[in-house]
């Protein structure tokens, strides 16, 4: 029973609050940009085509995914279709991601600009 008290004890000495995650990491919500109305407006609909362009992409990605398994556990494994099926992911990954951050760009003032790049990566699309 005492150690029990213990591990409660010190399990809630290191859960100091969320701290560190407000510090830390900003969600794709964007409100450490101080938006204007206007300015949150028009990222609202730039990020509902993101929404949408990202949820197609994951449907390829999974398409892709399955012909790749097909690819290969057939008896010849042709090295030049599975490029193929790579470079369809990745120009489609790379053309969702050049006009999301396109848009978000010339919604942007330089300072909101220089707070926006801290989170980058997580504007990416996988």
């Amino acid at each position: 029973m005492r150690y029990i008290i213990i591990l409660l004890l010190i399990t809630t000495l290191y859960g100091d609050g969320d701290k560190h995650y407000r510090e830390y990491h900003i969600n794709k919500e964007l409100s450490h940009l101080n938006l204007s109305k206007e300015q949150n407006i028009q990222i609202k609909t730039i990020l509902k085509e993101f929404r949408h362009n990202s949820k197609e992409f994951k449907n390829l990605k999974e398409d892709v995914e399955e012909k790749r398994k097909r690819l290969f556990t057939q008896e010849n494994f042709d090295t030049d279709e599975l490029n193929e099926l790579n470079t369809i992911l990745d120009e489609k990954a790379h053309a969702i991601e050049n006009v999301f951050l396109k848009e978000i760009h010339m919604i942007l003032t330089p300072q909101q600009r220089k707070r926006f790049i801290h989170y980058f990566d997580d504007w990416e699309v996988e």
